[in-house]
């Protein structure tokens, strides 16, 4: 009998009540009763950092899928390569990543027929974090295995939130910097955040579009260099001063893009492109239609939600009536008009977004 079967629970210490503590989830993505049996008694005693953990099961490419895009909280996924095809496990890997946007989730791979796909080959060309033998995972290994890529993914969710508390430092600061005003980045962020929700997307993909959204104007802080430190946008401007304004769009992706992280490219692209038009006639590239990403769509409508709810000074704010107006009338125009009839049809829901960000934010009314 294989060793999985023969250990037992280790220590004898009073636990504290896990109904007290979030647990830790994993995805178990097996076709294969018995794996799944022996994975839910070796983990099921587990403990890390004082928390349990939460086996989720599926038994197929499609039911893992589902199951990463309804938990955008899991912490570690064990995928079998081979279920009902051969490649079963890489589908599921590669909507994870590529399709979901979760790159924190830890991915270790199991397989019982290692010959048909050759493990270098498939750590090379896929972001997987370990590749593991069936035969060779015993019960501690896999206690072993499990430990190490939770402890990995628990890292990573500090130095994300120690990333997004920088990101609204530094969007503040070139706030104050350049317009003696704080709070559009976190506006914006809100109803970006909103609006890809109302758009169906899976949550870490909205949380990597929320926190990138964050420094899309942090080219603004470029123009203290230049000795201006009141341009805003609404503000008068003559020709030269309002061509340094728009220069802040490269200008902030060219610094979002020394991050060199997908987090910190997506940045990079936002602040590059959230001033583009749907109909061409935006700056700095002029771009058109769905050349602009998705990203940048979205976030030039909240761009825009914002600006027209807390206008510079001189200018009336919008009301409800007067901001879907003028989302209908730009839809085609300024906006993807797909994304502007999301918008309008979800006006309510963007407004309590921005209204919450609002509220939370220090100094900018």
């Amino acid at each position: 009998m294989h060793d999985e079967m023969l250990f037992a629970h280790e220590g004898s210490e009073q636990a504290p009540d896990p109904a007290a503590l979030a647990p830790w989830k994993v995805a178990v993505v097996d076709d294969d009763e018995s794996v799944r049996a022996i994975t839910r008694i070796a983990l099921g005693p587990l403990r890390i950092d004082d928390r349990p953990l939460k086996l989720l099961e599926a038994t197929s490419a499609a039911e893992g899928i589902a199951l990463f895009a309804a938990h955008g909280d899991i912490a570690l996924g064990l995928i079998d390569m081979v279920m009902e095809e051969p490649a079963a496990g890489l589908k599921v890997i590669d909507t994870v990543r590529n399709v979901q946007g979760n790159h924190k989730v830890r991915l270790v791979v199991r397989t019982g027929q290692p010959g048909h796909l050759p493990e270098e080959r498939i750590v090379r060309e896929n972001e997987i974090n370990d590749y593991r033998e069936k035969t060779e995972l015993s019960a501690q290994k896999l206690r072993s295995v499990t430990t190490s890529a939770i402890r990995a993914y628990r890292d990573l969710d500090r130095l994300e939130a120690d990333y997004h508390a920088l990101a609204v430092m530094l969007a503040e600061l070139a706030e104050r910097c350049t317009t003696g005003q704080s709070g559009h980045a976190t506006a914006v962020a809100a109803v970006v955040k909103a609006l890809a929700g109302r758009a169906g997307w899976p949550e870490a993909r909205i949380v990597q579009l929320q926190h990138a959204a964050l420094l899309h104007d942090l080219g603004l802080a470029s123009l203290l260099v230049l000795g201006d430190t009141r341009l805003a946008f609404g503000y008068p401007l003559d020709a030269a001063s309002r061509q340094r304004v728009r220069e802040h769009a490269l200008e902030g992706g060219q610094r979002l893009a020394l991050l060199g992280t997908a987090e910190g490219r997506l940045a990079a692209r936002l602040a590059r492109e959230h001033h583009e038009r749907w109909d061409g006639g935006g700056y700095p590239q002029g771009l058109a239609g769905t050349a602009i990403a998705i990203e940048s769509r979205l976030l030039a409508i909240a761009n825009a939600i914002d600006v027209r709810l807390v206008p510079p000074e001189g200018r009336a704010p919008d009301d409800t009536d007067a901001l879907r107006e003028h989302l209908q009338a730009e839809a085609g125009r300024a906006y993807d008009p797909d994304l502007a009839a999301l918008a309008i049809e979800h006006l309510p829901g963007l407004l309590a977004a921005h209204r919450a960000a609002i509220g939370a934010s220090n100094g900018r009314r």
